[in-house]
């Protein structure tokens, strides 16, 4: 499998549904200060604000690069 097989795969799969999923829930923890304090929290936090960059990142470097 290509890197460019591995995208089409994640772009076509529930991925971004659970991604969205997931950051809804930490958002919606974060109005709740005992758990906006904890160091799980701010690490998922981190996660959800760059997951998504990182993956566009990644597809735009890689939808660039000529055919082999």
């Amino acid at each position: 499998m290509t890197i460019q097989d591995y995208f089409a795969s994640v772009a076509d799969s529930d991925l971004f549904g659970l991604l969205a999923i997931v950051c809804l829930l930490v958002a919606f923890l974060g109005c709740f200060s005992r758990f906006r304090r904890s160091r799980f929290h701010k690490l998922m936090m981190y996660v959800c604000v760059l997951i998504v960059p990182v993956m566009h990142l990644l597809g735009t470097y890689f939808l660039n690069q000529a055919p082999a």
